[in-house]
């Protein structure tokens, strides 16, 4: 490498040096002085002569070193294995290098969107925005890291984008996801019924054919099943295959439910399945906690965990009533011991009472009478079967003060203090969840079907999908709870009305049951012209009805559609009403009244003749409720809005139903 500058200075020094010793010598021998003069003149001369041609040297070194940093740079710019580029807004290209132009395979010019190579360009989730995303395009994987810049000339905002192919990683990523286990319980959730009343060859058949068809199911997915019980099953397989189970819905449920050797009753299946755990200790609490979630919501259906979140599946075949009342009757004894060690009873429904959710309330209250506790009833807010129920009461002492709020009953909370809720299960749907974060003793009588969100650790739970209604499965408590249990006409009569408003005068989910549980009250003093006072309505509400009626539309598949105008009173109430109206209209199977909330946004009553599953419609808007009658309410949007959505979605659910009656009859 040639010598810089220092080199040259330093030799000019030792020139000065040697001028000032020659300088000296001059005095001593001026022959000599001259001698060293012409030699120091000649070094003089040689050294500048060579600093000249170092100087230029090292500049043509220089000019060299920089033309190949600059061509290096530029080359690896164009050569690197990954895109760069520099976008605007609207995708069009300031600069970019040539792999661009090698992996997207088109000429593309400055100034054209890279949206004209690259359609799966994520341009709405990078712009303005610091990070990296993934994106897809046919078969190939790409990550993009960006990065906002400033334009220097206009000061246009502007990206510069980094995309680098990560194909081969997503794929060996995709095969360890799509290897991971799946573990899935099965179970004939209606099996004792089914096999009821066959012949031991038709026994043999309904059981055979069940297991054939499992076995088929689990051939095509290439899983593992194991038979551990007469009507229970363990599933295992992987996830590439779950996804498939995913996409054609499960439909192992209408092949099983399409058996008929003899049996009267469909046979239903109910699977828990967990995917993407940790371990598989937890995958099998979470298949196990997905089969009792898939039973509790009245069976025919699937659970299933994956992602992080609970999906079902199924849920078409109505819930089979049991023939015994041995739950009812255990379940009775052990209220019995659980009331006694408390010091005080709450009770409460869900929000907006109806008469199933006092009269089961007041069904409980019973139970505490007798055995001599302090009981109060919570209710949200006043409404209007609250004030009929309350007209009614207002001339018996022992109703007197009954009825509380949510504010009164929080100082007469105790550590022994018991809570039932009611015709609820879901906690923020209750008359006052906050009791639920203070009380720890509650017990929970439903007859809805469990939804994902449920009450934190129950004492007890009764959870009946296949009753009429909460009112029902209390009378049936109160049968087997003492047999010295002694109540009055008004607790009869606000049970009875509890099941006649669930049952729609006992058309709708009435079974030998609930004519039993009918039966007891009427003998235990039951006034049904009672009832029918507390259901008469006022002039206003007769001519709302009428105004909603009038705005209804029918739709195809028997779906009728109707909205509340916004000045109609006690809108939930009305909407529910003209819903079951609307249900005796010839040719309609499900009925949907939309109202305005009184705290913002938009209520849906849903109704159905059994035909449909109207829960697993409403639960897509965020609600719930039974297989017959369901409702939700839908905090962001408009009338039109909801109205649209709810459309939607009956016409694809109908879709799917007629897509899956169709392939099991073909399989059949």
């Amino acid at each position: 490498m040639p010598q810089g500058p220092s080199f040259w200075f330093d030799t000019r020094i030792y020139l000065a040096v040697a001028t000032a010793l020659l300088v000296v010598i001059v005095f001593y021998n001026p022959y000599v002085a001259v001698l060293g003069a012409i030699l120091l003149c000649s070094l003089y001369l040689y050294g500048r002569e060579r600093h000249k041609e170092r100087q230029k040297a090292l500049d043509s070194y220089l000019y060299t070193m920089s033309n190949c940093i600059e061509e290096g740079a530029s080359y690896a710019l164009k050569s690197l294995p990954l895109v760069m580029m520099i976008i605007d807004k609207e995708g069009k290209l300031y600069w970019h290098n040539d792999v661009l132009i090698d992996w997207f395979g088109d000429e593309v010019e400055l100034g054209e969107s890279i949206m004209g190579i690259c359609p799966e360009f994520p341009l709405d989730k990078v712009w303005g925005k610091s990070g990296r995303e993934v994106f897809s395009t046919e078969d190939k994987y790409y990550d993009v890291i960006h990065e906002p810049i400033i334009h220097k000339m206009d000061h246009e905002e502007l990206i510069i984008a980094y995309i680098s192919d990560i194909t081969a990683s997503e794929k060996v990523r995709a095969e360890c996801v799509n290897s991971v286990p799946v573990m899935a319980y099965i179970q004939i959730d209606n099996y004792d019924d089914v096999l009821q009343g066959l012949s031991e060859g038709q026994r043999t058949s309904v059981v055979a054919e069940v297991n054939k068809l499992l076995a088929e199911w689990v051939a095509e997915n290439e899983a593992v099943l194991k038979k551990y019980a007469e009507d229970m099953y363990l599933a295992v397989f992987n996830r590439q295959n779950l996804n498939k189970c995913l996409q054609e819905k499960f439909d192992i449920l209408d092949r099983v439910r399409a058996i008929h050797i003899g049996n009267k009753i469909p046979v239903t299946l109910s699977m828990g399945v967990a995917a993407d755990e940790d371990s598989v200790a937890i995958l099998g609490e979470r298949a196990q906690a997905g089969l009792d979630l898939a039973l509790g919501r009245g069976g025919d259906q699937v659970a299933v965990h994956v992602g992080g979140k609970l999906q079902f599946y199924g849920g078409k075949a109505k819930a089979v009533e049991k023939n015994t009342r041995v739950k009812a009757r255990i379940v009775a004894q052990a209220l019995r011991e659980i009331i006694d060690d408390a010091d005080r009873v709450l009770v409460m429904g869900h929000t907006n009472e109806d008469f199933d959710s006092l009269g089961a309330a007041i069904g409980v209250g019973i139970m505490a009478r007798h055995l001599g506790k302090e009981l109060h009833i919570v209710v949200s807010q006043p409404g209007v079967s609250l004030s009929k129920l309350q007209e009614i009461l207002a001339d018996y002492e022992e109703y007197q003060d009954l009825f509380i709020t949510s504010a009164q009953a929080m100082p007469l909370i105790t550590p022994q203090t018991l809570l039932f809720v009611v015709d609820v299960h879901h906690p923020e749907l209750s008359a006052a969840p906050e009791l639920l974060s203070k009380v720890d003793r509650v017990v929970v009588i439903d007859h809805h079907r469990r939804s994902e969100k449920f009450i934190a650790n129950p004492l007890l739970v009764y959870l009946e999908p296949s009753a009429s209604s909460t009112c029902e499965l209390v009378t049936e408590l109160l049968m087997y709870f003492d047999d010295y249990l002694e109540f009055n006409k008004m607790d009869a009569t606000a049970l009875y009305a509890g099941i006649v408003v669930d049952t729609k005068q006992f058309s709708v989910q009435s079974g030998v049951r609930t004519f039993d549980a009918a039966a007891y009250l009427r003998r235990s003093g039951a006034d049904p012209a009672l009832v029918r006072q507390m259901f008469r309505l006022d002039f206003e509400t007769v001519k709302s009805r009428a105004e909603i009626l009038n705005q209804a539309i029918m739709l195809p598949g028997g779906v009728v559609v109707a909205g509340c105008p916004d000045n109609i009173k006690n809108a939930q109430i009305v909407a529910a009403q003209v819903a079951d109206m609307l249900l005796g209209v010839e040719g309609v199977q499900i009925s949907f009244v939309l109202f305005f909330l009184e705290d913002g946004g938009i209520g849906v009553s849903a109704r159905s003749n059994g035909a449909f599953n109207v829960q697993v419609i409403m639960e897509e808007l965020g609600g719930g409720g039974h297989q017959t009658v369901a409702g939700a309410q839908v905090k962001k949007g408009t009338m039109e809005e909801v109205k649209r959505q709810v459309i939607e979605l009956s016409a694809k659910y109908i879709e799917e139903s007629a897509e899956n009656e169709s392939n099991s009859t073909t399989r059949g």
